[in-house]
């Protein structure tokens, strides 16, 4: 596996840049990994841990938002679009999977914009993984169904469980993971499934299929990426990391459902 940096030249001749995994030999897909607020695709790539997917045939992009915000970056929801429809131009061209099969996933704010190209985006996309960030679509009709996976703390205090009211958080996560279901055109009203006294599972439509949304709620977690570890500066701030369900491994699990 090599990790290296990669600059494409998007609209009005504007340099963009993207952290990419590569696999050895022909990858199977192309996914996205969008980083938080504040992050950084290095960051991002540590904390998804999606690299490691490479050996499964994936090629991992970690593009870095458009906007700078304190130490690192954050996405616009807007003008950020047209980046990464050139980002997997590029991916595609480069590295030529054997499949059109594309997933874009992301953290906080990266879900955020994950939720929206996923809904928008001129290409297909598959899988939607969304971490502390799960958005309703955008307000268009869906020209096919886009597999949804979605986890969320209860003590998230950034963005809370419950929403905040504000313009970027005016909806409850689990809201958001219905309009998903509409717009999939399976049933809205979830299959709710306790699988260990922390994690309870939220269901919509079939368990596998391309339609299915399927939302992780975890008791007591806070901002964070279930499965990663985090430094203890961060624990505080952020909150506890739920171990009891691997959000890469899942979002890897919808992949191979698609």
């Amino acid at each position: 596996m090599t990790t290296s940096w990669h600059s494409i030249e998007v609209m009005g001749g504007v340099t963009r840049r993207l952290l990419v995994a590569e696999p050895t030999g022909t990858p199977s897909m192309v996914l996205l990994s969008l980083h938080g607020s504040r992050s950084s695709p290095e960051g991002q790539r540590r904390l998804s841990r999606m690299e490691s997917l490479t050996v499964r045939g994936a090629v991992v992009a970690f593009p870095q938002g458009g906007l700078p915000l304190g130490s690192g970056w954050e996405w616009d929801l807007s003008g950020d679009q047209a980046f990464l429809e050139a980002a997997v131009d590029y991916l595609r061209e480069r590295f030529r999977p054997s499949s059109a099969l594309l997933g874009v996933s992301g953290m906080s704010g990266g879900a955020r914009m994950a939720s929206r190209y996923a809904s928008t985006a001129r290409h297909e996309v598959a899988v939607l993984g969304a971490v502390a960030g799960l958005r309703s679509p955008a307000p268009v009709p869906l020209p096919h169904p886009v597999r949804v996976v979605a986890f969320h703390g209860t003590s998230d205090r950034i963005n809370p469980l419950s929403g905040s009211g504000t313009a970027r958080w005016n909806e409850s996560v689990l809201d958001a993971a219905m309009a998903w279901a509409r717009a999939n055109d399976v049933p809205a009203e979830p299959r709710q499934e306790q699988v260990t006294g922390a994690l309870t599972r939220f269901s919509f439509g079939p368990d596998e299929g391309p339609g299915a949304v399927t939302l992780w709620v975890a008791r007591g977690a806070g901002h964070t990426w279930p499965g990663s570890r985090l430094s203890l500066g961060l624990r505080l701030f952020l909150g506890r990391t739920s171990h009891d369900v691997d959000a890469t491994a899942e979002i890897w699990r919808a992949v191979q459902q698609a």
